[in-house]
């Protein structure tokens, strides 16, 4: 709540007078104003409960102790927090928590950066009048791949049920029993299978949930700790690295209420294994006589690549999971030194057509963020699952509706929205764009409207001129999904064959990836520029990737692990990772994040900007780049749409990463200094006050209801259906409409049916494969249709069937799903299966047949 909106009140708090907003929580208040007042249950990102009683503190005029956490500060309120009731409180509620608790300190993680601990110390008895036989459950006990469980720990704060049920929506983890009985506990059988479940270890107070992969592996005074931001995909989560003896050992979600609020995904968590991975590029490497590679130095291996790009046919494919300043350089390096048209960073995303919403405000990105979401009045997806590819992006879409938004989303597979949306538009096979249009009318002015790729494969220009249109009509925002942490900017530094760094038209238009590789293997390029893609494992036609790398075209790659590509390339050159180097990631708002280096790179791995500048040196031009500064004061001074943007000290300015250097709308999203790389995204300036400037957290909430009541209020909506777990949806009817206008199906009566194919949270790219805590969370590839094409074609679920396109055919179990007429669906790149192999061409016709082999069960996967 905001001052112009409240009006600011005075109260005295421990004899000094304070300003606050009213509505204010008395715990946030005080701690604003450096008065620390204990607590268990309490967490800012959600709704009080008041259960742990830690908090109560002395309030005048008021016969008994108030609980912090759910009292809000009144004018002329006058409080004690260390009057003396209030501290015998805090310390009986202290030695009531220790009766039970094992005080296995010197076995535990929490150790060193326990809650309980630090508070035990400063406000609890010096000793114990209880001598009495604890609790006893069974110890460590697993409750996910990922986390373990000690009951006797456990101080029933209910902060870890609280999340699973109020923000992340998917309650595996419950209160079981009653009285002395009650503890915490996932269901019968039922694992903690939640992509979130990483968040409940983190603000757990005490030891009873912690991380499998990290038990007993550091104590906090033994880490080196880094902020940064995760690197997979384009929400752009603040995260710490932690490392010790060499190695990153552990990931944690950094606050900042704009982005992320408090959460990370269990893959931005887990996912940093690969960092460590024995088989990281850590020498350049050149294609022998013998057709072996060779180890060789940078000289030598840049020497050779110069010589073959000189007057040469050249093609330049970059990857999503690169920085803003890699980015700049391999546009600088494509267009103005080699000096070809025909670069593009659309891999997975192939063909997209972000430039087309420039039409809206001057740039080829959103004209939204998420704070636009928790305003609408509606917000519309039609875009990728984001549970799957954009897990935080969800939570924040969830919280929006449960706080009173309304959400329409438009596919043609149900997705992990459909189960809370108001209301869902399934589509048949390409009907997303009339969907969309349908809405035109239906829809006011503060409408969000989300769109993004959400098929590799498919072309999808009917879907984005729709959204573009949609947003346009009622000058409407636009949030962009692009997939990867670096996908924004690399188009915002002119990586596409049809935009220069700023969003300014390139002058000659290039080929776009599928042309690129169409041309290599055709002969009709000389070289090709590979910086962190991996085409053979993740361009939407496999065939076509493989036939242009093992063609006669010189291929080079950049990247940090052997991949498919690196197999054939003739050139390989090793580089660091994103906590080895300092950088920034433009997430899909636009927002400029700050990466800190945490590891020096393995061998002589450098960054990719590093890479491109000495290609660019052996050709003759010299850039003087020392640093990550001084890559930004070139950016700063060539590209007029980052002009504003001081990397240096991340100040923030009112302008934001416009067409010409200023702001187009009112809302400035530039880092804070003060948060080592937080970012600021309010309108007139106001900047989020984060845990990782040192100051407390807020949780920027305003619940106008208790979380029992909104919950009963969503139920009552027409249509609304209980919530699924994981992700997987079973068919339902009560909410969806059918769009009046969808483009011609397949022939469903003779097995020819669209394909469509996503990305799931867990796959087998070449980071997550790396992962040890992530490799046995993918599940089995299969293909799923709805039960009326199903029953059309004699199949039924479970059923092993075949699926064809052109000369390739796989068999995969079926599975029946909520998806649009004469649509199947198939998981992009699980293990075993490699969905780009059913695509070649523009077509994306397959056939579906029973097949006669029994399915075969696949170790190592969930089902």
């Amino acid at each position: 709540m905001s001052q112009q909106e409240n009006g600011a009140i005075r109260l005295t708090l421990n004899g000094r007078e304070v300003e606050a907003p009213k509505g204010r929580l008395l715990i946030d208040v005080a701690e604003e104003h450096g008065v620390f007042i204990p607590r268990f249950c309490y967490h800012p990102g959600m709704a009080s409960v008041a259960v742990c009683r830690m908090c109560l503190v002395k309030v005048e005029g008021q016969n008994k102790l108030l609980p912090a956490c759910a009292t809000q500060v009144d004018d002329g309120m006058v409080v004690d927090t260390v009057e003396e009731d209030a501290v015998d409180a805090q310390r009986g509620m202290l030695e009531f928590l220790l009766i039970n608790h094992p005080l296995d300190c010197p076995i535990c993680d929490r150790a060193g950066e326990c809650p309980l601990q630090d508070q035990t110390y400063k406000h609890g008895p010096g000793s114990t009048r209880y001598v009495e036989d604890k609790r006893k459950y069974e110890k460590a006990l697993a409750i996910s791949e990922l986390v373990v469980l000690d009951r006797e720990r456990c101080v029933l704060c209910w902060r870890c049920v609280r999340f699973s049920d109020e923000i992340a929506g998917d309650a595996f983890i419950q209160l079981v029993d009653r009285g002395a009985g009650t503890q915490i506990l996932t269901f019968t059988d039922e694992p903690f299978d939640s992509y979130f479940s990483g968040n409940t270890i983190q603000i757990c107070p005490v030891g009873a949930l912690t991380s499998k992969p990290y038990r007993f592996v550091s104590r906090p005074w033994d880490l080196e700790t880094a902020p940064s931001v995760c690197s997979y995909c384009s929400v752009g989560c603040p995260i710490t690295n932690e490392q010790r003896a060499g190695k990153v050992v552990r990931c944690q979600a950094l606050p900042n209420e704009e982005v992320n609020s408090f959460w990370i995904c269990d893959k931005g968590r887990f996912g940093y294994h690969y960092l460590a991975s024995e088989e990281r590029l850590k020498t350049p490497l050149v294609r022998g006589a013998h057709d072996e590679f060779e180890a060789t130095g940078w000289g030598a291996a840049i020497e050779l690549l110069a010589s073959k790009l000189k007057d040469a046919r050249v093609g330049v494919i970059a990857g999503g999971h690169l920085t803003t300043e890699d980015a700049y350089a391999i546009g600088k390096l494509a267009k103005k030194v080699i000096k070809t048209p025909h670069v593009d960073s659309r891999l997975q995303d192939a063909g997209t057509p972000y430039e087309r919403v420039r039409a809206l405000a001057g740039v080829a990105g959103s004209t939204a963020t998420f704070g636009d979401l928790d305003s609408a009045e509606t917000i519309v997806w039609a875009g990728p699952d984001p549970k799957e590819t954009l897990p935080v992006a969800f939570l924040r879409v969830r919280g929006a509706v449960m706080s009173g938004r309304k959400l329409i989303v438009v596919s043609a597979r149900a997705s992990s929205l459909d189960v809370f949306a108001t209301e869902v538009i399934r589509t048949p096979a390409g009907g997303e764009a009339a969907a969309l249009r349908s809405l035109t009318d239906r829809l006011t002015d503060d409408a969000v409207i989300c769109w993004g790729p959400s098929s590799p494969g498919r072309a999808e220009d009917a879907t984005a001129d729709a959204a573009i249109a949609l947003a346009a009509a009622g000058g409407r925002r636009l949030l962009v999904l692009p997939p990867h942490a670096g996908s924004q900017g690399m188009i915002d530094m002119g990586v596409l064959p049809m935009l220069d760094a700023g969003y300014k038209d390139s002058a000659e238009t290039g080929m776009d990836t599928l042309a690129i590789l169409e041309a290599a293997a055709a002969g009709e390029l000389d070289v090709l520029l590979l910086f962190g893609a991996d085409p053979i494992a993740d361009f939407p036609d496999r065939d076509l990737a493989r036939r242009a790398l093992s063609s006669k075209v010189f291929t080079a790659v950049v990247e940090i692990l052997p991949t498919e590509s690196v197999a054939l390339a003739d050139v390989v050159l090793p580089a660091a990772a994103y906590a080895e180097r300092d950088g920034t990631f433009t997430n899909l708002e636009r927002r400029i994040q700050k990466l800190e280096a945490l590891l020096p790179p393995p061998g002589s791995a450098m960054a990719p900007w590093r890479i491109a500048q000495r290609i660019a040196a052996a050709l003759d031009e010299d850039w003087g780049w020392s640093d990550f500064h001084a890559v930004w004061a070139d950016i700063k001074k060539n590209v007029t749409s980052h002009a504003s943007v001081d990397a240096e000290t991340l100040a923030p300015t009112r302008g934001v990463a416009g067409p010409e250097g200023g702001a187009y709308y009112d809302a400035p999203f530039l880092p804070d200094p003060g948060t080592n790389g937080s970012v600021v995204a309010g309108p007139g300036g106001q900047y989020p006050k984060g845990h990782r400037a040192g100051a407390p957290f807020q949780s920027g909430q305003n619940w106008p209801l208790s979380w029992e009541l909104r919950s009963f209020e969503a139920r009552q909506r027409p249509g609304f259906v209980p919530e699924a777990t994981s992700g997987r949806l079973d068919d339902r009817e009560g909410n969806r409409e059918s769009p009046s206008e969808a483009e011609p199906a397949a022939d469903a009566d003779a097995g020819a049916l669209q394909l469509y194919t996503g990305r799931f949270i867990y796959d087998s790219g070449a980071m997550v494969s790396r992962s040890a805590a992530l490799l046995r969370l993918a599940k089995r590839p299969f293909v799923e249709m709805n039960s009326t094409d199903a029953a059309r074609l004699g199949l039924a679920e479970g059923d092993l069937v075949t699926i064809t396109s052109g000369d390739a055919a796989h068999d995969l179990e079926l599975r029946l799903g909520d998806v649009g007429e004469g649509v199947v669906f198939v998981p992009y790149d699980q293990p075993g299966f490699k969905a780009n192999e059913l695509m070649t061409g523009t077509g994306r016709v397959v056939t579906v047949a029973k097949a006669s082999a029994p399915v075969a069960a696949e170790s190592g996967a969930q089902p």
